[in-house]
């Protein structure tokens, strides 16, 4: 099996180390081989992983990806799963991201609720993705994910999303919406790793802060490696596996 990230030009320690550590979990959980692979930026290359897969014996792979989104990433990890098995020979499968895996809200509420825990009210919280252009901003799941979350924290807390860089939505903007009527506002960056994502929130919520210096404007860390994503990765592999021969 081969975990597929997307890889970061910043921050490339950060994103090396966690995905190989997310990788040795998984690979623990699942009693297989994994390894981890990237997109861009970082190595080895997907192709690289499934050769070095191929040399230890492996007849058939499953990509799965370690994205939060269904944009563009997605469907280039689904593009190369279709390239290495025609010109490979062997079976490529794909799981699906972590987009829409029910663990990824109950995960964000808590952070959300630790954030927001003492803080003054009414209370509000900003879930922002990365940025793309794919599909008008791959918001859908987003969405749907900001829905699932407001409903586990009740309705003392109005939930909303935005993305990175210049959007739209952007952070500035669903920021000032959000701090027209609520006092607290909790900013988590729906994103696995820092790197450059992370900083244009970070400089958003900077902006905000200069702007509404008597509200408390509080911004959370990257999601990271952690026992709960080893859970949602291991179960959509899982899913994939499902009804294979092994």
């Amino acid at each position: 099996m081969v975990l597929v990230a997307h890889g970061s030009r910043r921050n490339k320690e950060e994103t090396l180390v966690g995905t190989a550590w997310l990788a040795h979990r998984l690979s623990e959980f699942l009693g297989m081989m994994v390894t981890p692979a990237f997109l861009e930026a970082l190595e080895p290359s997907p192709r690289d992983a499934v050769s070095h897969l191929l040399d230890q014996g492996v007849g058939m792979v499953v990509l799965q990806p370690l994205l939060l989104g269904e944009g563009q990433h997605l469907q280039e990890i689904r593009g190369v799963a279709q390239e290495l098995s025609t010109c490979m020979g062997l079976q490529v499968l794909v799981g699906e991201s972590l987009a829409r895996h029910p663990y990824l809200a109950s995960l964000v509420a808590r952070r959300a609720q630790d954030l927001l825990a003492g803080q003054p009210n009414p209370q509000s919280l900003l879930i922002v993705k990365a940025f793309t252009r794919y599909q008008g901003g791959d918001l859908a799941w987003a969405t749907d994910l900001a829905f699932r979350v407001a409903h586990i924290l009740g309705d003392g807390c109005v939930v909303a999303i935005a993305q990175s860089g210049k959007g739209p939505p952007r952070v500035q903007d669903v920021g000032q919406a959000l701090l027209s009527t609520a006092e607290t506002l909790a900013v988590l960056p729906c994103v696995l790793f820092g790197g450059k994502t992370w900083e244009e929130i970070a400089n958003a919520v900077a902006e905000l802060r200069s702007r509404y210096g008597e509200k408390r404007i509080l911004m959370g860390e990257a999601i990271g490696p952690c026992d709960e994503v080893v859970a949602m990765l291991a179960q959509r592999v899982g899913e994939v596996l499902l009804g294979c021969p092994r």
